[in-house]
């Protein structure tokens, strides 16, 4: 695992693509080759299955497979281009919750990084329902 950790920091510094999230993260967790394949190339569900995974391990307590999860999801956000940055705020920290007894803990795991990116995520999305919102309505008797 370390020596993984290792190569994707030593390799080119281009912005990673697609290709490289789904190697990086078949790499990391070959038990999601299903899931992936499943895919059918999309990438929106490629990362929902990273998603899933992240959740289960959150839910089992499994703290050494959330850590790699967070190491990769970190790599992919500082180094992703736009669509892989896209993918990972729509499809992965908008999806990552931290309620229930775990959630606290799952958080305090999160980088810095990660963090500021579902904080944004999340301001955004109420930002978004407060502009669909229906008008509220005045009750009868309501005084102008």
């Amino acid at each position: 695992m370390a020596n993984r950790h290792k190569s994707m920091s030593k390799r080119i510094r281009e912005p990673y693509s697609q290709a490289d999230f789904v190697r990086l993260l078949l790499e990391e967790f070959p038990e999601l080759g299903g899931d992936i394949a499943e895919a059918d190339g999309l990438l929106h569900l490629e990362m929902h299955a990273f998603t899933r995974l992240m959740q289960r391990a959150k839910s089992a307590g499994e703290w050494s497979v959330y850590k790699r999860g967070v190491h990769l999801a970190t790599e992919l956000w500082t180094r992703g281009d736009a669509s892989l940055r896209g993918a990972l705020d729509v499809s992965f920290l908008e999806h990552l919750d931290f309620d229930g007894p775990r959630g606290p803990e799952a958080w305090t795991r999160l980088t810095s990084e990660l963090q500021h990116g579902w904080q944004a995520m999340r301001a955004y999305n109420e930002r978004v329902a407060a502009l669909i919102a229906p008008p509220k309505k005045k009750r009868r008797g309501q005084s102008r």
